[in-house]
Formats: C-alpha cells, sequence, structure tokens
C-alpha cells in the first residue's frame, strides 16, 4: 500500500494527549458525570493539580524522549525510563506494567518479563509519539515492538496499532474517515476490529480493557465535530477518565492542530510549551 500526504505540521498530537489526561483525571472513576467545567480543575483519586497530567503523559514523554534520543525506538532506553520513573511514583502504574517492572527491577531479562495474559490498556495511552515519528506503513510493527515492552497480549498489541497508524496517517495530512477504514483494514486482530468497526452502534465501555478504551477513544473522535465536544464525551463517560480522554485527546490533536485546541486549556496545561517542543523534535528525528 502506497501513502501519499501533504506534510504540513502544526504539533497538536502530545499536547492533546495531555489536556485530555489532565481535564480527565479529576473525575477518574466516576459514574454519571453531568456536568465537566470549561476550564480545568484540580482534585481526584490522585489529588491533581489544576492543570496536572498523569502517568499517561508521563510515560508518553518516556516513549518521545527514546525515540529522540535513539533516533528510533529502544526497548533498553524505553524500559530504563520507565524503571526509573517507576521507582519514584509506583503509585501511578497500572497492574501490567508493574508487573513487568518489578520482573525487570529482579534481573529478569525484558522479554521475558513482558505481561502477555493482561490485556489493560497501558500501551494504547503512551503510544502516541510512534504514530508521531513512523510512516503508516512501518508504524504497526514497531507499535507491536513498543507494546510488547509491557503488554504482550494481542489484544492490546493490535489496540495500540490501530491508534498509532491513525495518528501517523492524521499527522502526515490523512484525513479521518481515510486514517480510520486504513487502520481497521490493517488490524489482524478480529475482536479489536469488530468492534471499532461499530463506533457508537455499541455501547461505550470506558473500563481499563485496552479494547474498551481505545474503542470508546476512537467513537469520541470519530464522532465528534471538535475537539472541545470529544475531549467532554470522553470524560462523561466516566470510568479510566484519564486515559480515554488521553487517547481521544492525541487522535483528535492529530487531527485539528494546535490551532482546533481552546486556547484556554492549553493556558492551563502545565508544562504545554515543553510538550509542544517535544513533538516537533520527535516529528523532526522521524520518518517522512
Amino acid at each position: 500500500m502506497i501513502f501519499i500526504f501533504q506534510f504540513t505540521r502544526i504539533p497538536g498530537t502530545l499536547i492533546g494527549s495531555a489536556i485530555g489526561d489532565a481535564m480527565g483525571a479529576p473525575f477518574e472513576g466516576s459514574e454519571n458525570i453531568a456536568h465537566i467545567p470549561n476550564r480545568m480543575i484540580g482534585g481526584g483519586p490522585f489529588q491533581a493539580r489544576r492543570g496536572e497530567y498523569t502517568d499517561d503523559t508521563l510515560q508518553t514523554i518516556a516513549l518521545a524522549e527514546t525515540l529522540v534520543t535513539c533516533r528510533g525506538f529502544s526497548t533498553i532506553d524505553f524500559l530504563s525510563r520507565l524503571v526509573k520513573m517507576f521507582r519514584m511514583h509506583p503509585e501511578y502504574f497500572g497492574r501490567t506494567s508493574s508487573t513487568v517492572l518489578l520482573k525487570i527491577i529482579e534481573g529478569i531479562p525484558p522479554e521475558k518479563a513482558t505481561e502477555r495474559s493482561g490485556r489493560t490498556n497501558g500501551a494504547v495511552m503512551r503510544g502516541s509519539p510512534i504514530g508521531i515519528f513512523y510512516r503508516p506503513d512501518q508504524v504497526l510493527l514497531m507499535s507491536r515492538i513498543a507494546s510488547e515492552t509491557t503488554h504482550g497480549h494481542p489484544v492490546a498489541v493490535a489496540c495500540s496499532g490501530v491508534v498509532n497508524q491513525m495518528i501517523s496517517i492524521l499527522c502526515r495530512g490523512g484525513s479521518r474517515q481515510e486514517a480510520f477504514f486504513t487502520a481497521l483494514e490493517s488490524c489482524e486482530v478480529d475482536e479489536v476490529r469488530r468492534r471499532i468497526a461499530l463506533l457508537g452502534g455499541v455501547p461505550l465501555i470506558p473500563s481499563i480493557d485496552a479494547l474498551d478504551t481505545t474503542h470508546a477513544a476512537i467513537t469520541c473522535f470519530m464522532e465528534c465535530g471538535t475537539f472541545k465536544e470529544m475531549i467532554l464525551r470522553a470524560i462523561s463517560l466516566g470510568g479510566d477518565t484519564d486515559t480515554t480522554a488521553a487517547i481521544c485527546g492525541a487522535l483528535g490533536g492529530a487531527y485539528h492542530g494546535l490551532q482546533g485546541i481552546p486556547g484556554e486549556w492549553i493556558a492551563d496545561l502545565e508544562g504545554a510549551q515543553r510538550l509542544l517542543m517535544l513533538e516537533e523534535e520527535v516529528w523532526n528525528a522521524g520518518q517522512r
């Protein structure tokens, strides 16, 4: 398959993801969210500051820094960054990543430490730099390699690949429909392909399961017109709000660009300038 895109870059992927993360964090674990403020607020399970993002974005930054430093994905470099982060803030990590990182700390080789039974959403939430860096014809392979550092279940791997391929196409000027249908066509896991294809035709379940989260995030992206609408819808689902909104925000940022993201949300976000610069570094170091 040959991809031809226009290369117009107005960064929005990483900052879109971080905004979704920071907007959703105060509502994590909630149900029936009737009102979401138009500006960021603090609070939530980790008592986050207003505009502070969670481990979803911290792991995304670690992956982006690996790609820039190594000029491509390096398992050893990325895991070393995750281990350092885990030692400082173990409470940030989900059960799958925690299990893997504890094994690595104990000296188990990375290729034997990965969890192949758990299908949680950790690899999907952090994967957007892979989509920025790699072209659509390379992104599925690299998504699998990056995902399997911690999440080796075929569903988790496939979900990461679908989201990252959509981001890769969107970053390179592809349309929303082109990104969606190309990613579906390329997905080799029937369960993932069939569920995501239904979009809002079936209930959205904002759990920590990789497919539940991916289906919900992509549906909000595909069915909402503006970046603001898609983030508010993702959060309104409740459950794992920071992760669903972070994945949706990465897709929305890749599609709408910086100019499509509410300026007040960018102003509220801690470290916004750093994320903008980091995305440019990933893009400049990556494949065209």
